[in-house]
This record gives C-alpha cells, structure tokens and sequence, in this order.
C-alpha cells in the first residue's frame, strides 16, 4: 500500500509527522483513522502488509514511531519499501522479499498514474486505485 493519501492525508515529507491529516479533528483525519483500522483487521485475519511509497525512509516511517493517531504499527508492516524508485520495481521487489507470486499482491494507492503504471508493468499484481473520499475506502478496498 501506498502512504501519503492512502494511510492519511497530505504528504509527510512536505509535511511531517505532525502536520498529516489523521486523527479526531477533521472528518478525513477519522476517515483515515477507520481505513487503518480496517486494513490492521484484514492483518489480524492473515493478509500479510507491505508499505511501497515514493517518499523519504525515515520521514515515511516516523507516523508509524510517533504519530498518536496511527493505528498501524511498523510491526503491523511485514516489509516497508520507502524510496524514489519506480513502484513496479519494488513491488518485484516486496514479491520476491515475502516470497509471493506477484499474482498474490493487491497495490492500493491514491495516484491515477501510479495504478496505470503498476497494472501497465506488472498485470498480474490486482491494483485498486482510491479516489475520493477517504470514508469510502474501506468499502472500496472491500
């Protein structure tokens, strides 16, 4: 999964920890709130959790450390791949570190380009593009 507009809104690296939209204070902070907690449901249940995010290691991984309102833990993430290489790579990459067939993976991301590309590359990998209102995407996802 994808982290700025997936996990919560707004880019952490413009951002930082502090400043992502998560949390009680807006309907879209509690929205991603609720996303997070139904995809932690989907871990409780068996489905294994990977982080494939064009970001900065350390500001991608400092919600999951230190934000009070991440639900999701970096124990929850099987394998986290934060740099600035090409989403189809280090989705070969996730596939090949858990030792799954690509066929296994389901890409979730907010970027209309990001999806295109992914199912482009690799169209064995399921791709759900998440638009919209963050409320939705549970039942999107579901």
């Amino acid at each position: 999964m994808d982290l700025d507009g997936t996990l919560w809104g707004g880019a952490v690296v413009d951002l930082g920890f502090e400043g992502i939209e998560l949390g009680q204070d807006t309907p879209d902070g509690e929205a991603f709130i609720c996303f997070q907690t139904y995809i932690k449901s989907l871990k409780n249940r068996g489905v294994i959790l990977a982080v494939c995010s064009k970001n900065q290691d350390d500001l991608a991984r400092a919600p999951f450390l230190q934000h009070p309102d991440m639900v999701l833990r970096l124990e929850d993430i099987s394998y986290f791949v934060a740099n600035f290489d090409d989403k189809a790579r280090n989705l070969r990459s996730i596939s090949h570190k858990l030792n799954v067939d690509l066929s296994a993976l389901f890409f979730i991301d907010d970027s209309p380009v990001e999806c295109a590309w992914v199912g482009k590359m690799l169209p064995a990998v399921r791709v759900l593009h998440l638009s919209g209102d963050p409320a939705d995407y549970p039942a999107a996802l579901d």
